[in-house]
């Protein structure tokens, strides 16, 4: 043969990224698919951390609302049944009105023989004079009492000491008490306190209602807090706050008793307390012709040496002018 035949030709080699053989393009398949399946997982616990945090907060914020409302709740029950003082409703302006503003035209009083007072309109008598007694008294004879014309009798029940603070009874209250009633006179009850704490003066008020034992009384009970005469005594250096504090804390727990409670004093014993904080119906002590103030009260006492049949000694004298107030503040 000829050395120059053809030989056949070799097909030229590929160059170049081959294809993988089937198992390689099996590996390949399996391992994008793991890598597929890993995120997809991954993906899954993140969007489920997500969701559980949400529900944790959602559950966190129920559950505050939940404790807030069993608060709510709670307070309303304990405000409901705890006990209250009665509510006072009078506005700012009334009380003043209520304390500062006396209608009485005291050009209306006129004096008898017997120096007792009495405040006429129209020849109409709107007052009527009373006494106020205790211990001091001695033996009253009640009977002639009412027949010297007097109409009402307010009784000293007890008294706390000025410099011990113990609280005593009046010898003579149930007595006097009984033999005015029996008398026809209107009765009023009196408690003389040198109370220094609010729990002091309730501890007084206790005292009258408990020295009463569920008599009945025409007239407030009155709250007399004084200043002892000589400088010395337990209450004289109470500041005004506090003293307002220990005249309501006596007249609400008269009050809560069913009774109606009034404060006693003379002008400057009045002036330590806000009495728009204190019942209306004011007692003031004045020995005068006519009053200076312009308080508005309900009783006045204006004598201490006064005369009446019954009493062998002196003894205060005191004016109701309630029908007076009610007919002035009616416009009559």
């Amino acid at each position: 043969m000829s050395t120059n035949a053809r030989r056949p030709e070799r097909r030229p080699r590929r160059t170049g990224n081959r294809p993988a053989s089937r198992h390689a393009a099996r590996d390949h398949s399996r391992t994008s698919a793991h890598r597929t399946s890993a995120t997809a997982r991954t993906r899954r616990r993140a969007s489920s951390r997500r969701r559980a945090r949400r529900l944790t907060g959602a559950a966190v914020a129920l559950l505050a609302v939940l404790v807030i409302v069993v608060a709510i709740v709670a307070v309303g029950i304990l405000s409901t049944n705890a006990p209250t003082a009665p509510a006072d409703t009078r506005t700012a302006s009334d009380s003043t009105d209520a304390v500062f503003s006396n209608p009485l035209d005291w050009s209306n009083l006129s004096t008898d023989d017997k120096g007792r007072l009495a405040y006429v309109v129209n020849g109409e008598k709107l007052s009527r004079v009373g006494v106020d007694v205790s211990s001091h008294q001695g033996q009253i004879d009640w009977q002639q009492v009412a027949a010297d014309g007097i109409g009402f009798a307010y009784v000293r029940v007890g008294y706390r000491g000025s410099s011990s603070g113990q609280v005593q009874a009046d010898d003579r209250a149930s007595e006097n008490i009984s033999g005015a009633r029996d008398a026809g006179l209107s009765v009023g009850a009196y408690f003389y306190s040198q109370a220094t704490t609010e729990d002091e003066a309730r501890e007084e008020a206790d005292f009258v209602v408990q020295s009463l034992a569920g008599t009945q009384l025409d007239l407030p009970v009155a709250f007399d807090h004084e200043r002892s005469a000589d400088g010395t005594g337990r209450a004289d250096d109470l500041s005004g706050t506090a003293a307002t504090l220990v005249a309501r804390a006596f007249c609400d727990q008269i009050r809560k008793a069913g009774y109606e409670a009034t404060v006693y004093g003379n002008a400057p014993d009045l002036a330590r307390f806000d009495l728009t904080q204190l019942p209306e119906g004011l007692w003031l002590a004045q020995y005068a012709a006519r009053p200076t103030t312009s308080l508005r009260f309900a009783y006045w006492q204006f004598s201490n040496v006064g005369q009446v049949a019954g009493i062998s000694t002196n003894v205060d004298l005191d004016l109701d002018l309630t029908v007076a107030l009610a007919r002035a503040d009616a416009g009559a």
